[in-house]
């Protein structure tokens, strides 16, 4: 990784090819009742958690970004998802956030992102939203990985220098 926008790239790359592997293991490894059972995580159950982070990658590449707060909706309040889907989400969502990820340019990072958030107008860096992003899906992924373990199940561990060193 040489520049800003090369690394913020390939953690995108590392993160949408390990959200796949979560959201498979959840709905392979985990019984149904498990994976939609309250857990007192962050947000309900361990499907519920997931499904947030796909809303958190919406409100900021479409409804943020585009400036379109009035038509947000969350994923996770609208019911118990199937994997499949949760995998027609995360496919439309990670196309989406992919395609603008793959296509910016390193004067790109520094360009204001402004939206109107109730009756008032804010911004961040494109930078900083990105950024965010990646810590986001993270943090919650480090969640995952918490409630698989209590549920004594394996989570798809995979590590960022191995997953970058196979990708060489």
């Amino acid at each position: 990784m040489n520049t800003d926008l090369e690394a913020i790239q390939e953690l995108y790359r590392y993160n949408s090819e390990v959200r796949k592997k979560y959201m498979r293991a959840i709905f392979k490894k985990l019984p149904r009742s498990e994976r939609y059972r309250d857990r007192g995580a962050s947000f309900p159950s361990v499907v519920d958690v997931f499904v947030h982070v796909l809303d958190a990658y919406r409100w900021w590449f479409i409804f943020v970004y585009e400036d379109r707060l009035p038509e947000y909706t969350r994923l996770r309040e609208a019911k118990q998802y199937t994997l499949k889907e949760v995998e027609e989400e995360e496919k439309k969502i990670d196309g989406r956030v992919m395609e603008f990820v793959n296509r910016l340019k390193p004067q790109d990072l520094d360009a204001t992102v402004s939206f109107k958030d109730g009756s008032r107008r804010k911004s961040i860096k494109l930078r900083a939203m990105l950024l965010q992003l990646i810590g986001e899906e993270l943090q919650h992924r480090g969640e995952l990985n918490a409630l698989f373990w209590q549920l004594d199940v394996n989570p798809p561990l995979t590590n960022y220098f191995e997953w970058a060193r196979a990708m060489k």
